[in-house]
Formats: structure tokens, C-alpha cells, sequence
């Protein structure tokens, strides 16, 4: 409720009846409390409250977590939270004694309350891993791939809960970027495991100690060649493959300024006339017989172009930094139209028995 809900209200309501409520710096202040809604890290055991105190240690307030907390009756509530409730409640009047929460909420004494709001308000999110409602970025991410069929896939094994789990997790991230981040980390448990498979093979093979120098070394090389290592290996269907890199032609400008104008040397196309001739050719970049004749070995060509491709966004969204095209909302349709499908066509290729 507003401040001026509340005054309409406050004779109908023997709790409010008989305390002072005015308006503190734009705020309701009810019985010495303002009472802010928040939104609260998940790392919280909401079990019990969480008082706030100043570097001195004085306590000036505390959070209840309320959100979700459906009550039967409104009149059994302790003071305090019958104040957050007057808060919460977004009618002109009650009209029912059952209530749930929408918010966390924070209390604040109100002697406290301008020094709150003029030092540390703002700033709830770094201090307090908790962001102000009326301070929240306006972030939505709503863009949705529209799917009409899915294909299943044989041969697939999840060999352990590990992957089991970051698949979870990547299933049920709506932020898309966070969503890329989980499922590459699915690659990147892989790195190991493939190399290890690989030098186990020639182990049993024997005489094989040349070759198992070079697995070893190309163990410790940079991460982009483990992972053009696996791609190359483990992501045989290259019409599968090559199907989903087509879809980056509606982001062709996007692409150029991400893989070129923020590019690195691992760019197996060098030049921005390279990839837009592929791209504007029909088949693009399942033309075999047109990339072989600028010059590629396609079946080299292929798994280094999607490598590096997965591996500038991935480096783009994690770590947003000076030097990198630093990614954000505009970025999303980019991200679930052509690099999340692209990085999860890899992933399934390489979960293949």
C-alpha cells in the first residue's frame, strides 16, 4: 500500500488505529519502521531473520524473509510482519484475512532511515546480496526459441551425476547467458577425460611413445585447442553441425564485430571477406565443394570455425572485460537463436557412446 492507502484505511483498522503512520523521505512510515521490499540472494537460509547493523554495530534493522509465505489469518501476525504486510498488501482495501507474501522485506528504524537511504540504499546489492525492488535493473529475459519438433537422439550416455547435474541446471537458467556458461562447462569436463581416453588407447596400443608425448602435450596447451581437439574427434555428423553454424547468417554484422573486430588470432578465417563469402554462398557453410576451393581442408576447416566461434562467446560472457565485446540484453537473441543451439549440438555430439 501507499502512504496514502494506509491513511484511508487506518481507522478500519484496529492495529493501525491506535499507531502513528506519516511519510518518511517518500516512504510509509509505520509505528518508527520503514518497511522496503527486497529481493534476496538464494545463498540466504531463510529459516530465520538476518538483523543489519552499521560498521559500528549498531543495529539499525533487519530482513524477513516472507516471500511465498502464505498466512490464514493476518491478525496472527507478529507486529512487524503485520507492518510488511500493509506494505505487501496492493488493494485499496482488505478484503480478505488470508495473505501471501510477494517480497522479502526489509526493516528499517526510522531514526536510522536517511542515512540508509542516502549512503547505503543503492548499494544493498554488494554489501547485502539483496537488491531494493525499486532499485532493480530492468532486466527480462523473455526471448524464446520457438520450437515446433525436437528429435530424439540415440546413443547418448550420461556417464556420471556431475554432468547430470550441470545439464539440470542449464535446463532451468532463464538467463540465457548464464544458460551457455553451464552447458559449455559440459565441455569443459570433458577436456580431461578425453585426453586421458585418448593416451589409454594408445597405452594399449604400445609403442606408441611418441604419440602419447604429443596427447601430453596438447594437454597443456591453450583451452581453444582442447577444445577444437574434441569437436574435431568427437563431432562426426558434420552435416548436424554445419546445419546449425547456418544459422548465424540473420547475426552475419553481430558475428563480424564479435569474432573480428573483438577477434584473436585463433581465428581460423582471418578475414571478414572469408566468412562473408561462406555465409552469402548457398549451402554456406555446408558447401564442402566451395570452402575446399578458397583454399581449406574442410573437415579441418569446419570443427575450428565452430571452436572458435563457441569460445569467443564464452569468453565474451564470462569475462566481460575491456578488450572483450562485452555482452548484454541486446545480445540475447543472438545468443538463443545461433550460439546456446550451436553449443548444444557439440554437446550432444560428444555425449554420444
Amino acid at each position: 500500500m501507499t502512504y496514502e492507502q494506509l491513511i484511508a484505511i487506518k481507522e478500519e483498522e484496529t492495529f493501525l488505529e491506535n499507531i502513528e503512520v506519516i511519510e518518511v523521505l517518500g516512504y510509509p512510515c509505520i509505528d518508527d519502521k520503514i518497511v522496503l521490499p527486497i529481493s534476496t540472494s538464494f545463498s540466504f537460509d531463510r529459516n530465520n531473520n538476518i538483523n543489519i547493523k552499521y560498521e559500528s554495530g549498531t543495529n539499525i534493522g533487519e530482513i524477513k524473509f516472507l516471500k511465498d509465505r502464505k498466512v490464514e489469518d493476518i491478525e496472527s501476525l507478529p507486529n512487524d510482519e503485520k507492518i510488511c504486510f500493509y506494505i505487501d498488501y496492493d488493494q485499496e482495501h482488505i478484503v480478505d484475512q488470508s495473505h501471501t507474501f510477494k517480497y522479502d522485506y526489509i526493516i528499517i528504524k526510522k531514526r536510522y532511515f536517511s542515512k540508509y537511504k542516502s549512503k547505503y540504499k543503492k548499494t544493498s546489492s554488494i554489501w547485502g546480496s539483496f537488491f531494493h525492488i525499486d532499485d532493480e535493473p530492468n532486466i527480462i529475459f523473455d526471448k524464446k526459441k520457438t520450437t515446433t519438433s525436437i528429435s530424439v537422439s540415440s546413443n547418448l550416455k550420461i556417464r556420471n551425476s556431475i554432468y547430470k547435474d550441470n545439464l539440470f541446471l542449464s535446463i532451468n537458467e532463464p538467463n540465457p547467458f548464464n544458460r551457455f556458461l553451464k552447458l559449455y562447462h559440459l565441455l569443459e569436463l570433458q577436456f580431461d577425460m578425453h585426453t586421458a581416453q585418448k593416451i589409454k588407447a594408445l597405452v594399449e596400443e604400445g609403442n606408441k611413445e611418441k604419440e602419447i608425448s604429443s596427447k601430453l602435450k596438447e594437454y597443456t596447451r591453450e583451452e581453444i585447442n582442447r577444445l577444437i581437439s574434441i569437436i574435431r574427434e568427437r563431432c562426426i555428423d558434420l552435416v548436424s553441425l554445419t546445419n546449425t553454424m547456418n544459422t548465424i547468417e540473420p547475426f552475419k554484422e553481430k558475428a563480424i564485430k564479435i569474432f573480428y573486430q573483438y577477434g584473436k588470432e585463433s581465428n581460423p578465417l582471418r578475414r571478414t571477406n572469408g566468412f562473408r563469402g561462406i555465409v552469402n554462398e548457398e549451402g554456406r557453410f555446408g558447401n564442402q565443394t566451395f570452402i575446399e576451393s578458397q583454399g581449406h581442408n574442410y573437415n579441418i576447416i569446419i570443427p575450428k570455425i565452430c571452436a572458435y566461434w563457441i569460445y569467443r562467446v564464452r569468453s565474451s560472457i564470462a569475462h566481460n572485460k575491456f578488450g572483450e565485446y562485452i555482452m548484454d540484453k541486446n545480445d540475447e537473441e543472438f545468443i538463443v537463436e545461433f550460439a546456446e543451439p550451436l553449443l548444444k549440438e557439440v554437446v550432444t555430439q560428444c555425449f554420444k557412446i
